[in-house]
């Protein structure tokens, strides 16, 4: 099937409420696994993000804001416990390879396709994982086109943001008024995907082999999220191969402003956050302290990516140990995560991840890399197959 045929027909198909989906057409099945995420000492409590949201707006801001950010408290019981889906063949899959999204995704629509492809060339399962606050792991309203739209245009009039839209004000009012929420919710994103290997690796899941081989493909900041696990648990992914896919950059080189990510408010407080004031903000902040004073390699991991300037030896030389087994896939075109920091990000001072730059003449952007519009139908499925036909040879 072409891509856009498989675009819609998974779509369709799929239901994180049925445990066992069959696709039409394919040996291929969905598995669909419930996950709770464990509490940690680290994490921050619901009291203290409320007071510090209350604390960052002030009382005369409009209704839908004020109404917005004294709720943001209240995502974290939606963020303990969901289902995560797997496409397998029948029978316990000896190769794995986990799937993680980029950022403020509110659904798996576009990665289904993904997952499906990925199948079908390595003849690996494939396990979509959501991380912290984001697909099915953050409030339904955060979705609702009304209200959301509502908070948007609000924000544009009392922040003047640009790029506001219904789609991203939702974490653009959390990452504006509280920019921590980024490593908290990173943070457990980071100890969930650990967890899920332990999980594995214990047999916890009648699909898997627990003596599994296992594999990563990171999109966006998904590709974040694998570099800083395979430096922070090299013990736990020795020998793991992964895939780099719009993506694989320090933060100060990522250009999050866009309809679909965040607004300019939320990028600028990101970013002055992360990588100008952070290691000052760590000193300040009593969780923030705490951990990075527990967790010294780990933290490492996490600030050596804030900043291409920053820890530079730490993270060429513990990325250097996995250089024979990263691919990164930029894309020419790519605003968001441009090719040539992808590229300074991994290679310089000795460290040579391979790194290929792919472009195609048919629209495209880091969003949407493959069109869904009927008359590319052939033209998208090609330039789909050349990007996964590779990621596939790589992690086979």
């Amino acid at each position: 099937m072409s891509y856009t045929e498989d675009f819609n027909l998974l779509n369709e198909i799929y239901s994180e409420n049925t445990d066992l989906i069959s696709i039409p057409g394919s040996n291929l099945v969905i598995n669909n696994y419930s996950f709770t995420s464990d509490e940690s000492v680290y994490y921050p409590d619901s009291d203290y993000i409320k007071n510090c949201i209350m604390t960052n707006i002030s009382y005369d801001t409009a209704i839908k804001t004020r109404s917005f950010a004294e709720k943001i408290h209240e995502a974290e019981t939606y963020d303990r416990k969901f289902i995560f889906p797997l496409y397998t063949n029948p029978g316990k899959s000896k190769n794995l390879i986990i799937l993680l999204h980029g950022l403020n995704e509110g659904g798996w629509e576009k990665y289904h396709t993904w997952a499906k492809k990925l199948a079908e060339l390595t003849n690996r399962s494939v396990l979509m994982f959501p991380v912290s606050h984001h697909v099915n792991r953050r409030p339904p309203e955060w979705i609702a086109s009304r209200e959301m739209n509502a908070l948007a245009k609000e924000r544009q009039k009392l922040f003047g943001a640009e790029e506001f839209s219904f789609i991203n004000s939702a974490i653009s009012t959390r990452l504006h008024l509280m920019p921590e929420l980024f490593f908290w919710s990173g943070l457990r994103s980071f100890y969930d995907v650990q967890k899920l290997v332990k999980e594995i690796r214990d047999g916890r899941y009648e699909s898997i082999d627990k003596d599994c081989n296992i594999s990563m493909f990171g999109y966006s900041i998904g590709a974040f999220l694998i570099e800083v696990l395979l430096m922070a648990r090299k013990e736990m992914f020795a020998d793991t191969k992964s895939v780099l896919f719009c993506g694989g950059l320090t933060m100060d080189m990522m250009n999050l402003k866009s309809r679909f990510i965040c607004d300019s408010k939320a990028e600028k407080s990101v970013k002055n956050f992360y990588t100008k004031d952070y290691e000052s903000c760590i000193e300040r902040d009593v969780y923030l302290k705490k951990y990075f004073k527990d967790n010294e390699e780990e933290g490492m991991a996490f600030r050596s990516m804030l900043n291409s300037g920053r820890l530079e030896d730490y993270r060429y030389c513990n990325l250097k140990h996995y250089e024979d087994r990263i691919l990164a896939i930029p894309l020419k075109n790519d605003e968001v995560a441009p090719a040539e920091h992808v590229r300074k990000t991994l290679t310089g001072n000795g460290l040579k991840v391979r790194v290929e730059e792919m472009h195609t003449d048919i629209e495209y952007d880091h969003i949407m890399p493959f069109s869904i519009l009927e008359r590319l139908n052939v033209r998208t499925n090609e330039w789909f197959e050349r990007i996964f036909s590779r990621a596939a040879e790589w992690l086979e």
